[in-house]
């Protein structure tokens, strides 16, 4: 059974050959679960920006894979703010992380990216019965 990120993958490689040269699909990409804590820290570290933030993505190399970090306090209090459906919105945060992973800035190109990729990690996940993102993030 293929997994939310398996599937965005899919449709990243399937995008690389129409896009622009700065475009870098990652091999494989590793996802952390983490605090508000875990990824203030990581994003005063990495980015020199202060207190939490929903997702950071950080590109692989040719031998490593690209990173994302997910903070599940903001996701859960994103949430409750925007009256968001949580596996929903993970995906769209998820699907947001591998636009960055892939070298994209905000925009046309990268909305349009993510909208495949949710739509691809979406059905991923309906066809998991929702079971892969159900236990993280229900509240």
């Amino acid at each position: 059974m293929e997994t939310a990120l398996e599937a965005m993958l899919e449709v990243l490689q399937a995008a690389a050959p129409r896009a622009a040269e700065e475009f870098q699909v990652p091999a494989e990409v590793e996802l952390f679960l983490l605090d508000d804590a875990a990824i203030a820290d990581a994003n005063a570290r990495h980015l020199g920006c202060t207190g939490p933030t929903n997702i950071l993505s950080f590109p692989g190399g040719a031998d490593a894979p690209g990173v994302l970090l997910l903070s599940l306090d903001t996701l859960r209090r994103e949430c409750l703010l925007y009256g968001q459906d949580p596996s929903e919105h993970a995906v769209r945060l998820l699907a947001h992380g591998m636009g960055h992973l892939c070298g994209l800035d905000h925009g046309p190109a990268m909305d349009a990216l993510c909208e495949g990729c949710m739509d691809a990690g979406c059905t991923a996940l309906c066809n998991e019965g929702g079971a892969a993102l159900a236990g993280v993030v229900s509240f």
